[in-house]
């Protein structure tokens, strides 16, 4: 690391100004919030993986199905929600080329005790969603879009989190806005929609103190986006860990935080056109350096690449970058820790007959995140390409006899 000086591996600008302001006034009916998503009817809750696990729990119905398909390398809120609903796992494997779903994986599982199919949408590259719909329909299952990292993404120019019979999107901290926790629910179908609204009425309403802990937690958090300032931030608390946790709490979200939403959405497609330029000139200045793969996007896809990944060779190449990174004041992230399957403790929630899944194992060992929110400057990236790039010479130097 360069002496007081961190790019964070991932983040959404967080005004302290537009914190204060929330502070005071009511949110809107939520006309303005459905608008902003184009949907039907939308749903604030506590976090992304409450809003997955309510609408589990309102897409159940005949007995025979309690199994939902999310991708065997993936963020661990997604397992958590399953395990949170009762449901139980079925894991399906992914494509290194995608980092989402393999669909010739997928259409060889047994699909008739599947109650839906979640794909993920790593760091905002949304998978081929048409498709998982058309796979999902002929199966007689539904199709849950998760767009918790794909805010403003969108496929053949149709929003992420409007495939499939419903979606949801996250307001954690290194979303594409966040609020310091929190998920948006969203369906187009009004039936479905009143079993969530039952739901979510029953669920505690935060009072006063989590306003002072949610504000307490955003001006915190914008003071230490800073890199002058994020090394601190670093140094002293656990960030970014992934956490399977089955017994998280559900709750609606508190007022502060409603408003807090409605004044940062407009302000995403902004910060996602920064992304997309960070993300284009580290692919420009990346790509056929050897030892490095980089995903690209589908066709008709426009991602929003809240992290830019990459696959390297193994684990020590992985290591010996991420440390390379960090020397130069880059926090680069090696991303979730294992494959979904192996996780400790998760047995209990998978299908007993599960697959092997070699392609998630692959990107659990390889999978290397660089930053490109809007705190990563012109400078930043040069510097990111330039370690890259000094590696693979430093390779080939070292093989020569």
């Amino acid at each position: 690391m360069t002496r007081f000086r961190l790019v964070a591996p991932a983040g959404a600008p967080l005004p302290v100004r537009t914190v204060l302001r929330a502070l005071v006034g009511s949110g809107d009916s939520g006309d303005g919030l459905r608008r902003r998503l184009g949907v039907r009817h939308a749903f604030l809750l506590s976090s992304g993986r409450a809003a997955l696990a309510v609408l589990l729990a309102a897409l159940r119905r005949e007995p025979g199905r309690r199994e939902v398909v999310i991708p065997a390398y993936t963020c661990f809120s997604v397992p958590s929600a399953v395990a949170r609903a009762g449901l139980t796992v079925r894991l399906c494997d992914v494509d290194p080329k995608t980092l989402d779903l393999d669909l010739n994986a997928l259409v060889r599982l047994d699909l008739s005790r599947v109650l839906c199919i979640v794909p993920s949408g790593l760091y905002g590259l949304p998978g081929d969603l048409a498709a998982l719909e058309t796979i999902a329909r002929r199966a007689g299952t539904s199709l849950v879009d998760d767009a918790a990292q794909c805010l403003g993404a969108t496929q053949d120019g149709r929003r992420c989190g409007t495939f499939g019979d419903a979606g949801f999107y996250s307001l954690g901290r290194g979303k594409g806005i966040t609020t310091m926790g929190g998920g948006i629910l969203v369906t187009p179908h009004d039936d479905l929609a009143s079993k969530i609204a039952s739901r979510v009425r029953g669920l505690p309403r935060p009072g006063r103190g989590d306003a002072l802990v949610a504000v307490a937690e955003s001006l915190a958090y914008a003071a230490m986006l800073a890199p002058s300032r994020y090394w601190l931030a670093d140094r002293l608390l656990d960030l970014g860990g992934s956490h399977f946790e089955p017994r998280f709490p559900l709750n609606q979200l508190s007022a502060y935080r409603r408003r807090l939403t409605e004044r940062l959405l407009p302000a995403s497609d902004a910060h996602n056109a920064t992304r997309r330029a960070r993300a284009e000139a580290l692919r420009a200045g990346i790509d056929g350096v050897e030892g490095i793969e980089v995903p690209r996007p589908l066709e008709g896809t426009q991602p929003v690449y809240l992290r830019f990944p990459v696959l390297t060779r193994d684990r020590a190449h992985r290591s010996d970058l991420l440390a390379r990174l960090r020397a130069v004041g880059i926090s680069a992230s090696a991303s979730y820790p294992t494959a979904v399957g192996d996780i400790p403790g998760i047995g209990r929630y998978l299908a007993l007959d599960q697959q092997a899944c070699p392609g998630a194992a692959s990107v659990a060992g390889r999978i290397l995140t660089l930053p490109c929110h809007p705190g990563v400057t012109v400078a930043d990236v040069e510097r990111i390409v330039e370690v890259v790039r000094q590696d693979q010479r430093a390779r080939r130097t070292e093989a020569r006899p």
